[in-house]
């Protein structure tokens, strides 16, 4: 009977052991590999550097838009740039101008 005792006690205090590593391991595990973990913040880390670049690119593209536009504007029209602009979307030449074409390579 002190046998089966002592075995008992010994195998419970072992699944005792073994849940709480069991445990202590599961939450190791996805704040390792979870959706908010270690790895997960890294390749957020990496999004939001291409999203930055992305977005200094997009903003640079955007102040040359606006300085385009500002130019097109009723109360300071550039007339060569109106010119330039409406023959490039209509394609119209006049007979006095020369077009240069670059050879390519």
């Amino acid at each position: 009977m002190v046998t089966r005792y002592r075995l008992r006690s010994a195998l419970l205090n072992l699944a005792l052991w073994l849940f709480a590593a069991g445990v202590v391991g599961y939450f190791a595990y996805h704040a390792f590999h979870g959706q908010r973990g270690i790895e997960a913040q890294r390749n957020f880390e990496v999004e939001i550097a291409t999203l930055k670049s992305d977005l200094s690119r997009l903003e640079q593209q955007r102040h040359t838009l606006e300085a385009k536009v500002a130019q097109l504007r009723p109360e300071g029209v550039d007339r060569d740039i109106l010119d330039e602009e409406a023959r490039t979307q209509l394609g119209w030449l006049n007979p006095n101008d020369r077009v240069v074409i670059p050879a390519s390579h």
